[in-house]
């Protein structure tokens, strides 16, 4: 892994040019690979969250009436031991969905045990920093579960937006459904695309993250489940993929967003009128793969944060789904083969390294907590 920080901060100076930092993930301490790997082999048990709190989930449906728009929005926070049931990995019809998708035994779901409790009491230690959790496009919010229950568990109130038509699928408490619909055209050339897609995370996705923050208040005053709960003024959001460009998007036009991670996110052709990098202008982290760094210049093409707080980490060995449950799920549960030990191992050390990354991201900017991983100073190479 490289990890290279924009204008870091060195023994209190601004550094003029990037430099590279290379850590042992190993040193992070993130997980026991043992008890894992030998309860995966009945099942999967999620890798355990690593904060000190139990994690709550609960679901709701918010109406735009502006917009005549319907959002299934899921909620993972610090909640109180108690004895409320485990909640499911996912919903039935949104597994067969995913399991359609990615060829996956049928009732996979039933086989992954996670680590929130449907319904359980938030702790009453608030107001909690609000994050906001981004899904990329063709996938469902559940497949960040790791990385929600991480944060849920250090402190953070997450809000997961299924986004429709951008997400697989979305299934309301009434049944009703909603498909994945390209909502780009496809006989058209590349930056056609590239515009169609950079409107719709305006004028969509950026817009309902808007809505639900404004929906927040209102549950911050009159909702007695989450009244005095929620610290609306100290809000964060992540996003991978498409839900990265979201992130990145939505931290650079809402005020009242103070920081945001992008986890492999693009730009497009016509975004932001080929200005490149995006500017953001406030505390950025953005986390890529290898192939998404192999041309040495992208880190200055694409987005750039605040001077002296703009993060880019190179993981290698990974791919563009390496930052959801997607690898863990896969080691396990694909139709045509045995599980993988080995693949489940590499899995689980690069989603817990990615939650303890974006912990300490928010937990510097939302919370004023050290970052001694992101802060490293110990100066390896220069480029």
């Amino acid at each position: 892994m490289r990890l290279y920080n924009k204008g870091m901060l060195l023994f209190g100076r601004p550094m003029a040019k990037p430099f590279f930092f290379v850590f042992s993930v190993f040193a992070l301490g993130l997980v026991s690979f043992t008890h894992s790997a030998e309860s995966a082999r009945t099942g999967l048990d999620l890798p355990q969250p690593n904060g000190c709190y139990p994690v709550g989930v609960k679901t709701v449906v918010l109406t735009d009436t502006h917009r005549n728009r319907d959002l299934v929005v899921t909620f993972w926070y610090p909640a109180t031991d108690g004895t409320f049931p485990f909640a499911p990995y996912m919903d039935k019809k949104t597994a067969d969905a995913v399991a359609e998708e990615w060829k996956l035994q049928l009732g996979f779901e039933r086989q992954v045990h996670t680590h929130s409790r449907t319904l359980a009491p938030i702790a009453q230690r608030g107001p909690f920093p609000v994050v906001f959790l981004e899904h990329g496009t063709g996938v469902v919010p559940s497949v960040y579960t790791v990385l929600a229950e991480g944060l849920a568990s250090m402190g953070f109130v997450i809000v997961a937006i299924n986004h429709t038509p951008d997400s697989l699928i979305s299934v309301f408490p009434d049944g009703r459904e909603v498909r994945f619909k390209p909502y780009w055209p496809s006989d058209v050339d590349r930056r056609t695309q590239g515009e169609a897609m950079g409107r719709f995370a305006e004028d969509v996705l950026v817009r309902d993250v808007r809505f639900v923050l404004d929906k927040l208040d209102e549950m911050q005053s009159h909702d007695d489940f989450w009244h005095g709960q929620l610290g609306v003024s100290r809000v964060g959001i992540v996003g991978h993929s498409m839900g990265g460009t979201t992130a990145a998007l939505a931290t650079k036009e809402d005020p009242r967003i103070l920081a945001g991670v992008n986890l492999d996110g693009s730009t497009y052709p016509g975004m932001n009128a080929d200005v490149r990098p995006v500017q953001v202008h406030k505390p950025l982290l953005f986390i890529m793969t290898e192939e998404h760094a192999s041309n040495p210049d992208v880190q200055v093409r694409e987005y750039a944060g605040s001077k002296s707080n703009t993060y880019y980490v190179v993981t290698s060995g990974t791919d563009h789904m390496s930052f959801t449950d997607s690898p863990l799920v896969l080691s396990r549960f694909t139709r045509d083969s045995k599980a993988d030990d080995s693949a489940f191992e590499r899995a689980v050390l690069t989603s817990t390294l990615t939650r303890s990354l974006v912990e300490e991201f928010f937990g510097k900017y939302l919370k004023g907590d050290g970052a001694p991983h992101l802060d490293v100073i110990t100066h390896v190479d220069r480029k």
